[in-house]
């Protein structure tokens, strides 16, 4: 894959006009995209120096989306990084994380306790680390849109966590173990995430049939208009975009969005200027450099604000811890949103 960027790279510049951290941080901070997958590779090796920078890349796909070669710029990066940390001290937060997947195959600790899943059914649900441990109300709401959609969703006992993050952070060894764990439990039907980072891992590394629940509760019609309670509230509510759902399980996910919150009574979506920026919570730097993540979050969120939103929706557990972090205004995820917004009879 770094081979390919090698080989591929036309020196045009767009990645670099297009990296958001390299543009909210400075090129002294963090050189870009081109840097880290052509130009180290070149030399033989990682500049000592540089591997702070290295770590700040959240893996958007904004550079791949705008190479005119197409080239797997984020994937060559992650290849860099892993050659980078062998062998070094990892930030306290990634440290945290090994020790956790170690400890528990996921990479958190519930901060609550974890909802409750049942482990048997007719559609297979992967809940993910994040949210299974941050989010919790992001699972069972996601539970109840399946079950609102005809499907009897289950988990299968002693998942583990699906490996992206691990992933992007260059950890090897813990990637290939949960793989290993997961890899017997998946079957080969047809497997819902509610986190874009699980849905590209499922597909890429296990082959499985993968699919985002956005995409799945559309494809089977959304939502029926009356299962929605008519007497709720209006709201006003920015839609993000994580950036591995719209650019990398596709942008038709985003259509989508759109079409099952058009189903929910006094739901209006406000366009803001910012909708389609990264929010910082990939690719490890929300462990590695929070402060990073931290400034992006609160980007994202003032652009939200003065567009006129009352609430951000995020289909993306990453996305909702990250852009929560920055305060100022209500953060949820989609599936909660949506859920709470069930006729009473259905929102049980």
């Amino acid at each position: 894959m770094t081979a390919r960027t090698l080989d591929g790279c036309i020196k045009c510049g767009a990645c670099v006009r297009a990296c958001p951290v390299l543009a909210q941080e400075g090129r002294d901070a963090f050189p870009g995209p081109r840097r880290f997958t052509v130009e180290v590779p070149r030399i033989g090796g990682v500049i000592p120096s540089l591997r702070p920078a290295l770590s700040m890349c959240t893996t958007c796909g904004r550079c791949e989306e705008v190479c005119p070669s197409r080239l797997p710029l984020p994937r060559a990066l992650v290849q860099v990084r892993a050659i980078a940390s062998a062998g070094t001290d990892l930030p306290d937060g990634q440290a945290r994380m090994l020790d956790n997947v170690a400890g528990t195959g996921r990479t958190v600790v519930p901060d609550l306790p974890p909802p409750a899943i049942p482990s048997s059914g007719d559609l297979l649900f992967f809940p993910g680390c994040i949210a299974a441990g941050r989010l919790p109300e992001a699972v069972s709401a996601a539970l109840r849109l399946l079950e609102a959609a005809g499907s009897r969703p289950f988990a299968p006992p002693g998942w583990a966590c699906c490996g992206s993050p691990l992933e992007k952070i260059g950890a090897t060894g813990p990637l290939e173990e949960v793989h290993a764990r997961n890899a017997g439990l998946l079957g080969t039907g047809r497997v819902v995430t509610a986190c874009p980072g699980c849905t590209v891992e499922l597909r890429s590394a296990y082959g499985a049939d993968a699919w985002h629940i956005i995409e799945h509760l559309h494809g089977l019609g959304g939502i029926p208009r009356e299962r929605f309670d008519g007497t709720a509230p209006e709201v006003k509510v920015a839609l993000h975009r994580p950036c591995h759902l719209a650019r990398v399980v596709g942008p038709h996910t985003m259509d989508m969005a759109r079409d099952l919150l058009e189903a929910a009574p006094g739901v209006q979506v406000v366009e803001h200027e910012g909708e389609n920026d990264c929010c910082g919570g990939g690719g490890g730097v929300a462990s590695s450099r929070p402060e990073v993540a931290e400034e992006m979050a609160r980007r994202k969120v003032r652009s939200a604000r003065e567009a006129g939103a009352e609430i951000i929706l995020a289909p993306c557990p990453f996305c909702v811890v990250n852009l929560r972090r920055a305060g100022g205004m209500e953060v949820e995820d989609l599936t909660t949103f949506l859920a709470r917004r069930l006729d009473p009879g259905q929102n049980k």
